[in-house]
C-alpha cells in the first residue's frame, strides 16, 4: 500500500467519523428537546406517571420476594443437620438400647419421607453427631449408636 492509498483510507475514515458524530449530535438534541417538553407538562400528569412507575416497581419487588420465599421453602428436599440430628437423638432415646445404622435408617424413613440415603446417614450424619457435643448421641460400638446419658 503506497502513501496515496493510505491517505485516502484515512480521509475516508475521517469523513465516516464526522457523519457518525453528526448523527449522535442530532439524537442528543432530539432527546434534549423531548426532555424540555416533559418538563413543561403539568405536574399532575408527571406525578401520576411517577405513581404508576412506583406501583409497577413495588409489584415486581413483591413478586420477587414471593419467589425467593417459595424458593427458600423448597430447599430441593434437603433437610438441615439440626433437624435430622434431633430426630435421630429422639429415636435413640425412645429405643433405650443401641441401634444399628440400618435400624436408625428404617425408623427415620417411617417417621418422615426424606431423600436421605443410608450412606449419607452412616458416613456423614452419624459421625458428625458423634463429634457434636450438643447432641447426645455416641457410638456404642462398631455400627451401633446410642443415646448418651448425662452422668
Amino acid at each position: 500500500m503506497d502513501q496515496f492509498d493510505e491517505k485516502s483510507a484515512i480521509y475516508e475514515q475521517m469523513t465516516l467519523l464526522i457523519e457518525e458524530r453528526r448523527k449522535i449530535t442530532q439524537s442528543y438534541f432530539d432527546l434534549k428537546e423531548r426532555l424540555e417538553k416533559l418538563d413543561s407538562q403539568p405536574k399532575e400528569i408527571k406525578s401520576s406517571l411517577i405513581i404508576q412507575d412506583n406501583t409497577k416497581k413495588l409489584s415486581s419487588e413483591i413478586e420477587y420476594q414471593k419467589y425467593m420465599a417459595e424458593r427458600g421453602q423448597m430447599k430441593n428436599g434437603s433437610i438441615s443437620y439440626s433437624d435430622i440430628s434431633l430426630k435421630i437423638a429422639s429415636i435413640l432415646k425412645e429405643a433405650g438400647r443401641p441401634l444399628s445404622g440400618k435400624e436408625i435408617f428404617t425408623l427415620l424413613n417411617e417417621k418422615q419421607t426424606s431423600n436421605l440415603s443410608y450412606e449419607n446417614l452412616t458416613h456423614n450424619i452419624l459421625r458428625r453427631m458423634n463429634d457434636d457435643s450438643k447432641v447426645n448421641v455416641e457410638r456404642a460400638y462398631r455400627g451401633y449408636w446410642q443415646y448418651r446419658l448425662h452422668s
